[in-house]
């Protein structure tokens, strides 16, 4: 168990920061949003203003996605870190009494 609980805390934080990188690099693009806007600011027949608003809240949506999984995969990376300092803690009063 000695062992194993610093691999795991190493793995926390690279598996999170992979989400968190990834995560950012997916991110919906801001050209696609504008130009998203801007068609919904023109004219528009009923259906083409239906199919715009369908694709913005599609990018606003992929949006509250990406940033969720970025505060998550920080959020798992920061345990990681923690669960390496109670080892070390631990491991450091151990040596002492």
């Amino acid at each position: 168990m000695r062992r194993t609980m610093p691999v795991v805390g190493v793995l926390m934080i690279l598996l999170g920061v992979l989400v968190a990188g990834l995560s950012m690099l997916t991110y919906a693009d801001k050209g696609e949003r504008i130009l998203a806007e801007k068609r919904l600011a023109g004219p528009l027949s009923d259906q083409e203003r239906e199919l715009a608003l369908g694709q913005l809240r599609g990018i606003e949506d992929r949006e509250r996605l990406n940033i969720s999984m970025t505060v998550g995969g920080t959020v798992f990376a920061a345990a990681g870190g923690a669960v390496l300092v109670s080892v070390r803690r631990r491991a450091a009063e151990a040596r002492r009494g």
